[in-house]
């Protein structure tokens, strides 16, 4: 494993722990927030385990689809989560007339943590 997928691996269980203690605080819509971030760290370590540079989230979104998904080298449904997770976290940041509840940001950070995980195992990191 190379230092810059450790870094981003890094970074990912960083952001869980912030996740998470966001959420005890009571900053669901932070939380929620964080927990993308995870999700986006942990896919530029598979991306990069690959030698794919992306930078924007729409494209590490799209690479991780084409690449891992749609081939099936990842369970699909983690494509899922990282686009939903994206979509959560547009809301939280930007969105003035929704509010995201502690429901959504604890399903979030369960769903970041399996994500986290089904990541570390395709790269022997677990």
């Amino acid at each position: 494993m190379t230092d810059e997928i450790r870094r981003y691996l890094d970074k990912a269980d960083h952001a869980l722990i912030v996740a998470e203690d966001l959420i005890g605080q009571g900053h669901a819509p932070d939380s929620a927030s964080k927990i993308y971030y995870a999700m986006f760290y942990a896919s530029k370590a598979l991306l990069a385990a690959e030698g794919i540079d992306v930078v924007k989230h729409s494209a590490v979104e799209s690479a991780f689809g084409y690449y891992f998904a749609k081939p099936g080298r990842i369970d699909p449904k983690y494509h899922k989560m990282l686009m939903n997770a994206r979509k959560i976290r547009e809301i939280a940041d930007y969105d003035i007339d929704e509010e995201i509840i502690e429901p959504v940001a604890s399903l979030k950070i369960e769903e970041g943590r399996a994500f986290i995980a089904a990541i570390k195992q395709f790269l022997g990191a677990a």
